[in-house]
């Protein structure tokens, strides 16, 4: 494996575990009956989401794709 494409697959499994990690979060304020509930749901559990799609997209931005050797 290359480099870059072990960056790209830490990249991928941060990205991963903050959209679960969020989930999560969200899933347990929704069982949850308080007024703070909502306010974790929205603070905590959306910006984790929204950091771990912002995460994956600047994986994507820094994929490089890797030279072609088979040109004629």
């Amino acid at each position: 494996m290359k480099l870059r494409e072990i960056g790209i697959r830490r990249y991928l499994q941060v990205s991963s575990g903050l959209i679960i990690f969020g989930l999560l979060v969200e899933i347990f304020t929704l069982l949850w009956f308080s007024p703070l509930s909502f306010v974790l749901f929205v603070v905590v559990g959306v910006t984790l989401i929204g950091a771990g799609i912002l995460v994956y997209l600047v994986s994507l931005v820094f994929a490089v794709s890797s030279p072609s050797n088979n040109r004629a």
